[in-house]
């Protein structure tokens, strides 16, 4: 063997171990848990449904003190008492499951991009004709910026029939959106 492939080779471990080393353990590494619980009720499946739904919650809460979510979990019950009567059902129930660490919320939308719009809307009355230019110029800021704060609208007159019957307005529309 050639003394490179030697060396190379007598170098592999060290190579593992300082790669094991800088990566460390997995951020969303997957822990197992376990959770019982009690509950009860006037019939059957309603004992076995508090008790399941007990667990369920005593799990999930337990994985959230950790910061986990326990996106799979399984529940099995089993029957423990039945009062004399009848009238109540207990059981004890255990839920199971893997559970991860949750991602981290998403950042809120960043308003950075002034947007503005101008339409011609005409209507029987100004503010009719105002309230038209300013939905088809907000439609169109919509459009182009997903989505949109700090609205402002801004009207400038533009025609009248005569005896009031029909108005027409340039309506201006700004906002600060996302994109």
């Amino acid at each position: 063997m050639e003394p490179r492939t030697r060396h190379f080779l007598r170098s592999l471990p060290a190579l593992a171990l300082a790669a094991a080393v800088v990566t460390g353990p997995s951020a969303y590494a997957d822990t197992y848990r376990t959770a019982t619980a009690s509950g009860s009720g006037p019939s059957w499946s309603a004992g076995t449904t508090n008790a399941e739904n007990n667990a369920r919650a005593a799990l999930n809460q337990q994985a959230a003190q950790v910061g986990e979510v326990c996106p799979s979990v399984s529940v099995s019950s089993t029957h423990v008492y039945t009062a004399p009567d009848g009238s109540a059902y207990i059981f004890y129930a255990t839920a199971s499951g893997t559970c991860v660490t949750a991602p981290p919320p998403p950042p809120p939308p960043s308003y950075t991009v002034p947007r503005s719009e101008t339409r011609q809307g005409g209507g029987a009355t100004a503010s009719a004709a105002i309230q038209n230019g300013a939905q088809a110029a907000r439609s169109a800021v919509l459009a182009a910026g997903v989505a949109c704060t700090n609205w402002q609208t801004a009207s400038t007159f533009v025609w009248a029939a005569s005896g009031g019957v029909w108005h027409i307005y340039d309506v201006t529309v700004s906002a600060t959106c996302t994109n």
